[in-house]
Protein backbone atom coordinates (compact mmCIF):
# COMPACT_ATOMS: atom_id res chain seq x y z
CA UNK A 1 0.00 0.00 0.00
CA UNK A 2 2.74 2.45 0.96
CA UNK A 3 4.84 1.71 -2.12
CA UNK A 4 1.76 2.21 -4.28
CA UNK A 5 1.10 5.62 -2.71
CA UNK A 6 4.70 6.66 -3.26
CA UNK A 7 4.45 5.65 -6.91
CA UNK A 8 1.20 7.58 -7.30
CA UNK A 9 2.66 10.72 -5.70
CA UNK A 10 5.69 10.52 -7.98
CA UNK A 11 3.40 10.32 -11.01
CA UNK A 12 1.53 13.44 -9.88
CA UNK A 13 4.78 15.38 -9.31
CA UNK A 14 4.80 17.19 -12.73
CA UNK A 15 1.58 18.99 -11.76
CA UNK A 16 3.64 21.21 -9.40
CA UNK A 17 6.18 23.71 -10.69
CA UNK A 18 8.01 23.83 -7.33
CA UNK A 19 9.33 20.99 -5.20
CA UNK A 20 8.22 22.69 -1.98
CA UNK A 21 4.65 22.85 -3.24
CA UNK A 22 4.80 19.16 -4.09
CA UNK A 23 6.01 18.34 -0.57
CA UNK A 24 3.11 20.29 0.90
CA UNK A 25 0.74 18.39 -1.39
CA UNK A 26 1.94 15.05 -0.02
CA UNK A 27 1.63 16.38 3.54
CA UNK A 28 -1.88 17.74 2.90
CA UNK A 29 -2.96 14.47 1.22
CA UNK A 30 -1.82 12.42 4.19
CA UNK A 31 -3.38 14.94 6.58
CA UNK A 32 -6.78 14.54 4.93
CA UNK A 33 -6.47 10.75 5.02
CA UNK A 34 -5.36 10.69 8.67
CA UNK A 35 -7.47 13.38 10.35
CA UNK A 36 -10.27 12.42 12.70
CA UNK A 37 -12.12 15.75 12.67
CA UNK A 38 -13.28 18.03 9.87
CA UNK A 39 -12.69 21.64 10.85
CA UNK A 40 -10.93 22.97 7.78
CA UNK A 41 -7.19 23.37 7.34
CA UNK A 42 -6.50 23.40 11.09
CA UNK A 43 -7.52 19.74 11.31
CA UNK A 44 -4.64 18.84 8.97
CA UNK A 45 -2.19 20.43 11.39
CA UNK A 46 -3.61 18.43 14.32
CA UNK A 47 -3.75 15.16 12.39
CA UNK A 48 -0.02 15.16 11.61
CA UNK A 49 1.19 17.00 14.74
CA UNK A 50 2.61 19.83 12.64
CA UNK A 51 3.90 23.05 14.14
CA UNK A 52 1.50 26.03 14.44
CA UNK A 53 3.44 27.78 11.67
CA UNK A 54 2.25 25.05 9.29
CA UNK A 55 -1.29 26.45 9.38
CA UNK A 56 -0.38 29.61 7.44
CA UNK A 57 1.91 27.64 5.17
CA UNK A 58 -0.95 25.30 4.28
CA UNK A 59 -3.09 28.33 3.46
CA UNK A 60 -0.29 29.54 1.19
CA UNK A 61 -0.25 26.09 -0.41
CA UNK A 62 -3.91 26.29 -1.42
CA UNK A 63 -3.47 29.84 -2.73
CA UNK A 64 -0.22 29.01 -4.52
CA UNK A 65 0.13 29.70 -8.23
CA UNK A 66 2.63 26.85 -8.53
CA UNK A 67 -0.25 24.45 -9.17
CA UNK A 68 -3.87 24.46 -10.25
CA UNK A 69 -6.74 22.02 -9.84
CA UNK A 70 -7.13 21.32 -13.55
CA UNK A 71 -3.46 20.43 -14.08
CA UNK A 72 -3.36 18.16 -11.03
CA UNK A 73 -6.55 16.35 -11.99
CA UNK A 74 -5.28 15.78 -15.53
CA UNK A 75 -2.31 13.91 -14.10
CA UNK A 76 -4.77 11.95 -11.95
CA UNK A 77 -6.81 11.00 -15.03
CA UNK A 78 -3.70 9.64 -16.73
CA UNK A 79 -2.84 7.66 -13.60
CA UNK A 80 -6.33 6.16 -13.46
CA UNK A 81 -6.12 5.24 -17.13
CA UNK A 82 -3.21 2.92 -16.41
CA UNK A 83 -4.68 1.13 -13.39
CA UNK A 84 -7.00 -1.26 -15.24
CA UNK A 85 -9.90 -0.66 -12.87
CA UNK A 86 -12.31 1.19 -15.18
CA UNK A 87 -15.62 -0.49 -15.95
CA UNK A 88 -16.38 -0.43 -19.66
CA UNK A 89 -19.36 -0.89 -21.92
CA UNK A 90 -19.17 -1.51 -25.70
CA UNK A 91 -15.53 -0.46 -25.78
CA UNK A 92 -16.22 2.81 -23.91
CA UNK A 93 -15.47 3.78 -20.34
CA UNK A 94 -18.38 5.04 -18.25
CA UNK A 95 -18.53 8.42 -16.52
CA UNK A 96 -21.11 9.55 -14.00
CA UNK A 97 -21.94 13.20 -13.47
CA UNK A 98 -24.08 15.21 -11.11
CA UNK A 99 -24.38 18.40 -9.08
CA UNK A 100 -24.20 18.84 -5.34
CA UNK A 101 -24.83 21.88 -3.17
CA UNK A 102 -23.16 22.89 0.07
CA UNK A 103 -24.41 25.67 2.40
CA UNK A 104 -22.03 28.58 3.06
CA UNK A 105 -23.08 31.55 5.19
CA UNK A 106 -19.88 33.54 4.62
CA UNK A 107 -20.62 37.07 3.40
CA UNK A 108 -17.24 37.56 1.72
CA UNK A 109 -16.76 34.15 0.11
CA UNK A 110 -16.60 34.22 -3.71
CA UNK A 111 -19.32 32.64 -5.86
CA UNK A 112 -21.74 32.14 -2.95
CA UNK A 113 -25.29 32.45 -4.27
CA UNK A 114 -28.87 31.68 -3.27
CA UNK A 115 -29.68 28.07 -4.13
CA UNK A 116 -32.89 26.08 -4.31
CA UNK A 117 -32.70 22.57 -2.93
CA UNK A 118 -34.81 20.17 -5.00
CA UNK A 119 -33.72 17.06 -3.10
CA UNK A 120 -36.39 14.65 -1.90
CA UNK A 121 -35.03 14.57 1.64
CA UNK A 122 -36.81 16.73 4.22
CA UNK A 123 -33.62 17.43 6.20
CA UNK A 124 -32.56 20.27 3.89
CA UNK A 125 -34.08 23.76 3.61
CA UNK A 126 -35.77 24.81 0.38
CA UNK A 127 -33.55 27.87 -0.09
CA UNK A 128 -30.11 28.61 1.31
CA UNK A 129 -26.85 30.40 0.49
CA UNK A 130 -23.95 28.31 -0.71
CA UNK A 131 -21.92 26.83 -3.56
CA UNK A 132 -23.23 24.78 -6.45
CA UNK A 133 -20.68 22.13 -7.48
CA UNK A 134 -20.53 20.08 -10.66
CA UNK A 135 -18.66 16.78 -10.47
CA UNK A 136 -17.75 13.94 -12.81
CA UNK A 137 -16.44 10.50 -11.88
CA UNK A 138 -15.21 7.31 -13.52
CA UNK A 139 -17.09 4.08 -12.84
CA UNK A 140 -14.56 1.55 -11.54
CA UNK A 141 -15.00 -2.05 -10.52
CA UNK A 142 -13.28 -4.63 -8.35
CA UNK A 143 -14.99 -8.02 -8.13
CA UNK A 144 -18.66 -7.23 -7.40
CA UNK A 145 -18.06 -3.75 -5.96
CA UNK A 146 -18.55 -0.61 -8.04
CA UNK A 147 -17.23 2.86 -7.26
CA UNK A 148 -17.56 6.29 -8.78
CA UNK A 149 -13.90 7.29 -8.62
CA UNK A 150 -13.82 11.11 -8.67
CA UNK A 151 -12.25 12.93 -11.59
CA UNK A 152 -12.98 16.63 -11.17
CA UNK A 153 -15.23 19.12 -9.36
CA UNK A 154 -15.79 22.81 -10.06
CA UNK A 155 -18.12 25.59 -8.91
CA UNK A 156 -20.88 25.91 -11.50
CA UNK A 157 -22.95 28.85 -10.29
CA UNK A 158 -22.34 32.39 -9.11
CA UNK A 159 -19.39 32.97 -11.42
CA UNK A 160 -21.16 35.48 -13.63
CA UNK A 161 -21.95 37.77 -10.68
CA UNK A 162 -18.30 37.55 -9.65
CA UNK A 163 -16.99 38.52 -13.08
CA UNK A 164 -15.53 35.18 -14.14
CA UNK A 165 -14.32 34.26 -17.67
CA UNK A 166 -16.97 34.25 -20.44
CA UNK A 167 -16.74 30.48 -20.99
CA UNK A 168 -17.95 29.94 -17.43
CA UNK A 169 -21.29 31.52 -18.34
CA UNK A 170 -22.36 28.28 -20.02
CA UNK A 171 -25.34 26.47 -18.47
CA UNK A 172 -24.49 24.15 -15.60
CA UNK A 173 -25.63 21.12 -17.58
CA UNK A 174 -23.38 21.93 -20.54
CA UNK A 175 -20.38 22.61 -18.29
CA UNK A 176 -20.71 19.08 -16.89
CA UNK A 177 -20.58 17.66 -20.41
CA UNK A 178 -17.54 19.81 -21.21
CA UNK A 179 -15.78 18.46 -18.10
CA UNK A 180 -16.43 14.87 -19.22
CA UNK A 181 -15.22 15.62 -22.74
CA UNK A 182 -11.99 17.06 -21.42
CA UNK A 183 -11.37 14.04 -19.20
CA UNK A 184 -12.10 11.58 -22.02
CA UNK A 185 -9.78 13.46 -24.37
CA UNK A 186 -6.91 13.40 -21.86
CA UNK A 187 -7.47 9.71 -21.09
CA UNK A 188 -7.65 8.91 -24.81
CA UNK A 189 -10.94 7.03 -24.44
CA UNK A 190 -14.48 7.26 -25.74
CA UNK A 191 -17.04 7.27 -22.96
CA UNK A 192 -20.65 7.18 -21.88
CA UNK A 193 -21.78 9.95 -19.53
CA UNK A 194 -24.59 8.74 -17.25
CA UNK A 195 -26.76 11.51 -15.80
CA UNK A 196 -30.05 11.96 -13.97
CA UNK A 197 -33.25 13.53 -15.31
CA UNK A 198 -32.05 17.10 -14.65
CA UNK A 199 -29.75 16.72 -17.66
CA UNK A 200 -32.38 15.45 -20.14
CA UNK A 201 -32.38 18.73 -22.07
CA UNK A 202 -31.43 19.57 -25.63
CA UNK A 203 -28.18 21.53 -24.97
CA UNK A 204 -26.66 18.51 -23.21
CA UNK A 205 -27.10 16.23 -26.24
CA UNK A 206 -26.06 18.96 -28.67
CA UNK A 207 -22.88 19.68 -26.68
CA UNK A 208 -21.99 15.98 -26.60
CA UNK A 209 -22.53 15.62 -30.36
CA UNK A 210 -20.35 18.64 -31.15
CA UNK A 211 -17.06 16.93 -30.23
CA UNK A 212 -16.32 13.94 -32.46
CA UNK A 213 -13.71 11.22 -32.02
CA UNK A 214 -12.54 8.43 -34.30
CA UNK A 215 -15.67 6.33 -33.64
CA UNK A 216 -18.35 9.00 -33.50
CA UNK A 217 -19.00 11.40 -30.62
CA UNK A 218 -16.33 11.35 -27.92
CA UNK A 219 -19.10 11.29 -25.31
CA UNK A 220 -22.46 9.54 -25.58
CA UNK A 221 -25.16 10.68 -23.17
CA UNK A 222 -27.36 8.31 -21.17
CA UNK A 223 -29.95 9.97 -18.97
CA UNK A 224 -33.34 9.38 -17.41
CA UNK A 225 -36.25 11.14 -19.09
CA UNK A 226 -38.32 13.78 -17.34
CA UNK A 227 -42.00 13.01 -16.83
CA UNK A 228 -43.16 15.64 -19.33
CA UNK A 229 -40.87 14.75 -22.26
CA UNK A 230 -42.49 13.90 -25.58
CA UNK A 231 -41.01 12.45 -28.77
CA UNK A 232 -42.24 11.98 -32.32
CA UNK A 233 -42.57 9.19 -34.81
CA UNK A 234 -41.24 9.92 -38.31
CA UNK A 235 -43.81 11.56 -40.55
CA UNK A 236 -45.39 9.31 -43.18
CA UNK A 237 -44.26 9.89 -46.79
CA UNK A 238 -45.88 12.88 -48.43
CA UNK A 239 -48.28 12.34 -51.29
CA UNK A 240 -46.47 13.14 -54.53
CA UNK A 241 -49.37 15.35 -55.66
CA UNK A 242 -49.44 17.42 -52.46
CA UNK A 243 -47.70 20.78 -52.30
CA UNK A 244 -45.03 21.59 -49.75
CA UNK A 245 -41.99 19.81 -48.41
CA UNK A 246 -41.87 16.48 -46.64
CA UNK A 247 -42.88 16.78 -42.97
CA UNK A 248 -40.28 15.70 -40.41
CA UNK A 249 -42.39 15.00 -37.34
CA UNK A 250 -45.25 12.55 -37.23
CA UNK A 251 -47.37 11.40 -34.31
CA UNK A 252 -46.48 12.86 -30.91
CA UNK A 253 -45.89 10.34 -28.13
CA UNK A 254 -46.03 11.05 -24.41
CA UNK A 255 -43.33 8.73 -23.17
CA UNK A 256 -44.80 7.60 -19.87
CA UNK A 257 -48.23 6.97 -21.43
CA UNK A 258 -46.76 4.17 -23.53
CA UNK A 259 -46.43 1.86 -20.52
CA UNK A 260 -50.21 1.45 -20.66
CA UNK A 261 -50.86 2.01 -24.36
CA UNK A 262 -48.20 -0.39 -25.67
CA UNK A 263 -48.03 -2.92 -22.82
CA UNK A 264 -48.30 -5.80 -25.28
CA UNK A 265 -45.11 -4.72 -27.10
CA UNK A 266 -42.81 -5.07 -24.09
CA UNK A 267 -40.25 -7.89 -23.95
CA UNK A 268 -39.53 -9.70 -20.64
CA UNK A 269 -35.95 -10.40 -19.53
CA UNK A 270 -33.98 -11.34 -16.44
CA UNK A 271 -31.20 -9.00 -15.37
CA UNK A 272 -29.63 -7.24 -12.39
CA UNK A 273 -31.25 -4.07 -11.09
CA UNK A 274 -29.02 -2.28 -8.57
CA UNK A 275 -27.23 -5.55 -7.88
CA UNK A 276 -30.39 -7.62 -7.33
CA UNK A 277 -31.75 -10.25 -9.73
CA UNK A 278 -35.05 -9.12 -11.22
CA UNK A 279 -37.38 -9.70 -14.13
CA UNK A 280 -37.98 -6.60 -16.22
CA UNK A 281 -40.02 -5.76 -19.29
CA UNK A 282 -38.57 -3.35 -21.83
CA UNK A 283 -39.31 -1.56 -25.08
CA UNK A 284 -36.81 0.16 -27.40
CA UNK A 285 -37.53 2.77 -30.07
CA UNK A 286 -35.58 5.37 -32.04
CA UNK A 287 -37.69 8.54 -32.10
CA UNK A 288 -37.33 12.15 -33.16
CA UNK A 289 -36.77 14.69 -30.40
CA UNK A 290 -37.43 18.32 -31.21
CA UNK A 291 -34.77 19.90 -28.94
CA UNK A 292 -32.03 18.37 -31.12
CA UNK A 293 -34.05 18.02 -34.36
CA UNK A 294 -32.82 14.46 -34.72
CA UNK A 295 -33.07 10.88 -33.52
CA UNK A 296 -32.40 9.54 -30.04
CA UNK A 297 -32.87 6.03 -28.68
CA UNK A 298 -35.54 5.64 -25.98
CA UNK A 299 -35.87 2.73 -23.55
CA UNK A 300 -38.95 1.92 -21.48
CA UNK A 301 -38.39 -0.36 -18.46
CA UNK A 302 -40.99 -1.87 -16.16
CA UNK A 303 -38.98 -3.03 -13.12
CA UNK A 304 -39.82 -4.15 -9.57
CA UNK A 305 -38.68 -0.66 -8.52
CA UNK A 306 -41.16 1.05 -10.84
CA UNK A 307 -41.26 2.51 -14.32
CA UNK A 308 -38.33 4.32 -15.90
CA UNK A 309 -37.61 5.82 -19.32
CA UNK A 310 -34.01 6.26 -20.44
CA UNK A 311 -32.66 8.34 -23.33
CA UNK A 312 -29.33 7.89 -25.08
CA UNK A 313 -27.55 9.48 -28.01
CA UNK A 314 -26.02 6.07 -28.93
CA UNK A 315 -28.40 4.49 -31.44
CA UNK A 316 -26.57 1.14 -31.09
CA UNK A 317 -26.85 0.78 -27.31
CA UNK A 318 -28.80 -2.30 -26.20
CA UNK A 319 -31.58 -1.96 -23.60
CA UNK A 320 -30.17 -4.20 -20.85
CA UNK A 321 -26.76 -2.55 -21.20
CA UNK A 322 -28.43 0.86 -20.83
CA UNK A 323 -30.25 -0.25 -17.68
CA UNK A 324 -27.07 -1.67 -16.16
CA UNK A 325 -25.15 1.53 -16.90
CA UNK A 326 -27.86 3.73 -15.40
CA UNK A 327 -27.88 1.62 -12.23
CA UNK A 328 -24.21 2.61 -11.76
CA UNK A 329 -25.22 6.29 -11.57
CA UNK A 330 -26.18 5.79 -7.91
CA UNK A 331 -22.50 5.36 -7.02
CA UNK A 332 -21.90 9.10 -7.47
CA UNK A 333 -24.39 9.74 -4.66
CA UNK A 334 -22.22 7.51 -2.46
CA UNK A 335 -19.21 9.55 -3.59
CA UNK A 336 -20.85 12.78 -2.38
CA UNK A 337 -21.78 11.18 0.94
CA UNK A 338 -18.23 9.95 1.56
CA UNK A 339 -16.70 13.26 0.47
CA UNK A 340 -18.86 15.28 2.85
CA UNK A 341 -19.32 13.00 5.86
CA UNK A 342 -16.18 10.83 5.96
CA UNK A 343 -13.51 13.17 4.58
CA UNK A 344 -15.11 16.55 5.35
CA UNK A 345 -14.30 17.81 1.86
CA UNK A 346 -16.78 20.70 2.03
CA UNK A 347 -15.49 22.17 5.32
CA UNK A 348 -13.56 25.03 3.72
CA UNK A 349 -13.54 28.61 5.02
CA UNK A 350 -11.66 30.56 2.36
CA UNK A 351 -12.83 34.14 1.96
CA UNK A 352 -11.60 37.29 0.21
CA UNK A 353 -11.04 40.57 2.01
CA UNK A 354 -11.48 42.39 -1.30
CA UNK A 355 -15.15 41.42 -1.62
CA UNK A 356 -17.94 43.66 -0.39
CA UNK A 357 -20.25 42.05 2.13
CA UNK A 358 -23.38 40.52 0.64
CA UNK A 359 -26.69 40.11 2.40
CA UNK A 360 -27.57 36.73 3.84
CA UNK A 361 -31.20 37.49 2.95
CA UNK A 362 -31.25 38.80 -0.61
CA UNK A 363 -34.51 40.16 -1.95
CA UNK A 364 -36.72 37.88 -3.98
CA UNK A 365 -35.97 37.61 -7.71
CA UNK A 366 -32.81 39.71 -7.38
CA UNK A 367 -29.30 38.45 -8.11
CA UNK A 368 -26.79 40.49 -6.13
CA UNK A 369 -23.42 40.84 -7.84
CA UNK A 370 -20.32 40.42 -5.70
CA UNK A 371 -18.15 43.53 -6.04
CA UNK A 372 -14.41 43.06 -5.61
CA UNK A 373 -11.78 45.75 -5.36
CA UNK A 374 -9.16 43.22 -6.53
CA UNK A 375 -10.76 40.74 -8.90
CA UNK A 376 -7.61 38.65 -9.65
CA UNK A 377 -7.03 38.09 -5.92
CA UNK A 378 -10.68 37.15 -5.41
CA UNK A 379 -10.57 34.69 -8.29
CA UNK A 380 -7.44 33.20 -6.71
CA UNK A 381 -9.46 32.64 -3.53
CA UNK A 382 -12.10 30.83 -5.58
CA UNK A 383 -9.30 28.74 -7.11
CA UNK A 384 -8.12 27.87 -3.58
CA UNK A 385 -11.63 26.61 -2.76
CA UNK A 386 -11.63 24.38 -5.84
CA UNK A 387 -8.12 23.13 -5.00
CA UNK A 388 -9.29 22.23 -1.49
CA UNK A 389 -12.24 20.19 -2.76
CA UNK A 390 -10.26 18.50 -5.55
CA UNK A 391 -7.53 17.54 -3.08
CA UNK A 392 -10.19 15.73 -1.06
CA UNK A 393 -11.44 14.07 -4.24
CA UNK A 394 -7.89 12.85 -4.89
CA UNK A 395 -7.74 11.40 -1.40
CA UNK A 396 -11.09 9.69 -1.93
CA UNK A 397 -9.93 8.28 -5.25
CA UNK A 398 -6.70 7.06 -3.69
CA UNK A 399 -8.61 5.30 -0.91
CA UNK A 400 -10.81 3.60 -3.49
CA UNK A 401 -7.80 2.38 -5.47
CA UNK A 402 -6.20 1.00 -2.32
CA UNK A 403 -9.47 -0.75 -1.46
CA UNK A 404 -9.64 -2.35 -4.90
CA UNK A 405 -5.98 -3.30 -5.27
CA UNK A 406 -5.02 -4.08 -1.65
CA UNK A 407 -8.29 -5.22 -0.10
CA UNK A 408 -6.80 -7.89 2.18
CA UNK A 409 -3.90 -5.73 3.38
CA UNK A 410 -6.20 -2.77 4.09
CA UNK A 411 -8.66 -4.89 6.07
CA UNK A 412 -5.89 -6.39 8.20
CA UNK A 413 -4.21 -3.03 8.88
CA UNK A 414 -7.46 -1.31 9.87
CA UNK A 415 -7.91 -3.25 13.16
CA UNK A 416 -11.39 -1.76 13.51
CA UNK A 417 -14.52 -3.53 14.67
CA UNK A 418 -17.41 -3.54 12.25
CA UNK A 419 -20.81 -5.06 12.81
CA UNK A 420 -20.89 -6.27 9.18
CA UNK A 421 -17.54 -7.23 7.72
CA UNK A 422 -16.93 -6.49 4.02
CA UNK A 423 -17.28 -9.53 1.79
CA UNK A 424 -14.54 -8.66 -0.69
CA UNK A 425 -13.70 -4.97 -1.03
CA UNK A 426 -13.40 -2.75 2.08
CA UNK A 427 -14.97 0.68 2.26
CA UNK A 428 -13.12 3.99 2.03
CA UNK A 429 -13.53 4.39 5.79
CA UNK A 430 -11.74 1.08 6.42
CA UNK A 431 -8.82 2.04 4.18
CA UNK A 432 -8.64 5.47 5.83
CA UNK A 433 -8.43 3.78 9.23
CA UNK A 434 -5.69 1.45 7.94
CA UNK A 435 -3.61 4.41 6.72
CA UNK A 436 -4.07 6.17 10.05
CA UNK A 437 -2.79 3.10 11.89
CA UNK A 438 0.23 2.81 9.61
CA UNK A 439 1.01 6.48 10.08
CA UNK A 440 0.76 6.27 13.87
CA UNK A 441 2.74 3.08 14.26
CA UNK A 442 5.50 3.88 11.77
CA UNK A 443 5.97 0.16 11.37
CA UNK A 444 7.71 -1.74 8.60
CA UNK A 445 9.08 0.21 5.68
CA UNK A 446 6.68 3.09 6.25
CA UNK A 447 8.97 4.75 8.81
CA UNK A 448 11.72 5.36 6.27
CA UNK A 449 9.50 6.24 3.31
CA UNK A 450 9.64 9.63 1.58
CA UNK A 451 6.12 10.32 2.88
CA UNK A 452 7.29 10.14 6.49
CA UNK A 453 10.35 12.24 5.71
CA UNK A 454 8.15 14.97 4.24
CA UNK A 455 5.86 14.94 7.28
CA UNK A 456 8.73 14.96 9.78
CA UNK A 457 10.30 17.92 7.98
CA UNK A 458 7.11 19.89 8.50
CA UNK A 459 6.90 18.86 12.15
CA UNK A 460 10.09 20.81 12.83
CA UNK A 461 9.62 24.47 13.67
CA UNK A 462 11.30 26.63 10.97
CA UNK A 463 13.02 29.84 11.97
CA UNK A 464 11.28 33.13 11.03
CA UNK A 465 13.61 33.77 8.07
CA UNK A 466 12.81 30.38 6.57
CA UNK A 467 9.02 30.61 7.01
CA UNK A 468 8.26 32.59 3.89
CA UNK A 469 10.85 30.81 1.78
CA UNK A 470 9.36 27.44 2.68
CA UNK A 471 5.81 28.53 2.08
CA UNK A 472 4.08 27.01 -0.93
Amino acid sequence: MVSYLEEMFAFLRPAFSRHTTYVWFVVAWMGVAARTDAYGVSSLVRALSLTPAAYLLLLHFFHSRAWNAEGLMERWWRWLGGQNVAWGLNGRIVFTGDHTKTPKDARKMPAVTTLHQDSETASKPSFFRGHHWGCIALVTRAKNRFFSTPLWAAVHEGLGALGGPPEEELPKTVRTVAMAQRAARVMGQHAYLVLDAYFSVGPVFLAAAALLGEDGPLIHILTRAKKNIVAYLPAPPKDAHTRGKQALYGEKLKLYDLFALWADRFTPASTLVYGQSATVCYLTMDLLWKPIKGYLRFFWFQTPRGQIVLITSDLKLQPLDALEAYCRRATIETLFNTLKNILGGMTYHFWSKYLDRVSRRPKKNQTASQKSSNLPATLQTLAAIEKHVNLHLLVLGGLQLLAMLFSQEATEAAHCWMRTLPKDIPSEFTVKTALLNLLRNNNGGFAISPIIRFIRAKQQNPNPVEKERRAA
